[in-house]
């Protein structure tokens, strides 16, 4: 699994762009994101480019154990603040 932004375009469509899933670095990674979205908007979407071509792998254990595993992370950490 992949904590970094995954940035990308909609369909073919090369004007249409997106930036999403920044996983609790928003603060870190809005700056930069913003800046290389604004170049592919004014031409220049050799970074936009680089980035959207990094893959993210899906959740390994799927919909069966995605909801169980949230709420096992949420305890422990939960559980770290306590003690």
């Amino acid at each position: 699994m992949n904590r970094a932004p995954d940035p990308g375009r909609v369909g073919d469509n090369l004007y249409f762009y997106y930036v999403q899933g920044f996983s609790g670095h928003g603060l870190v990674f809005a700056g930069m994101a913003g800046k290389i979205l604004a170049d592919a908007i004014g031409g220049d979407a050799s970074r936009f480019d680089v980035f959207s071509s990094i893959r993210h792998r899906r959740f390994p254990g799927g919909k069966m154990l995605r909801t169980q595993a949230l709420i096992l992370g949420m305890w422990y950490y939960k559980l770290r603040e306590l003690i």
